[in-house]
């Protein structure tokens, strides 16, 4: 469900400017420090919202590349319509073994696949069926619905953060980077504010949070 308190990109380049840049000329600056705040975001942990597990993976007859998720980053595993897990090959073995099935497209179940260059290659073709994939996002960002999954940056006003809650650890960041580049000493207070932030976000999605387990307690004398 979309998040009324939620901020998108219009609204991250408006807080980042503030009091500090004068917006007519620095917006464009703006857009480039919450990109690179982005990515130091995206690139700090190993988030939840990065991964995706057994989504539908559409495999067309004849055809050994099935259409991959646009937000594809890399893969964790592939399942064929029985369930069963297909296994990894390097590129040079795989092609090695199934030079013959890449060239005609030989029909059958595939036990084996590859990746080039964010692309899936079957081992032969199982006809027109649904497979699932486990994979890591590529960096991405939500759309204006704040449900539907783009890959890349935010670019459209519109956009939202790939995250729920936690788009204000942004602002911080990118406001330290545009301080930096003006040679203001005050950056530092900036990039303290994000550390605190990104703290409670991984607090948040890392759930770091101790298990509290209560011994056994006797209540005889």
């Amino acid at each position: 469900m979309p998040d009324a308190n939620a901020l998108n990109y219009l609204a991250l380049q408006d807080a980042v400017l503030g009091r500090r840049f004068p917006a007519a000329s620095q917006r464009p600056n703006a857009k480039r420090w919450l990109a690179t705040a982005y990515q130091d975001v995206w690139s700090a942990e190993d988030w939840t919202f990065k991964r995706v597990s057994r989504a539908s993976l559409t495999v067309t007859a004849n055809d050994l590349t099935p259409g991959m998720p646009t937000d594809f980053g890399q893969m964790i595993a592939l399942y064929d319509g029985f369930g069963d897990k297909l296994e990894y090959l390097s590129q040079e073995r795989f092609e090695r073994y199934f030079a013959p099935e890449l060239i005609l497209a030989t029909s059958g179940n595939p036990s084996f696949y590859t990746v080039v260059d964010r692309q899936i290659y079957l081992s032969s073709s199982p006809g027109n069926t649904t497979f699932h994939i486990s994979y890591v996002r590529r960096l991405s960002h939500k759309q204006s619905d704040q449900l539907t999954v783009a890959p890349g940056f935010m670019d459209d006003d519109i956009d939202y953060p790939l995250w729920d809650d936690n788009h204000s650890v942004l602002i911080p960041r990118a406001t330290a980077i545009g301080l930096i580049e003006l040679n203001d000493p005050t950056w530092s207070e900036a990039q303290a504010e994000y550390e605190r932030q990104l703290d409670r976000m991984r607090f948040d999605y890392e759930e770091r949070r101790p298990a509290i387990q209560w011994g056994m307690v006797s209540w005889d004398a």
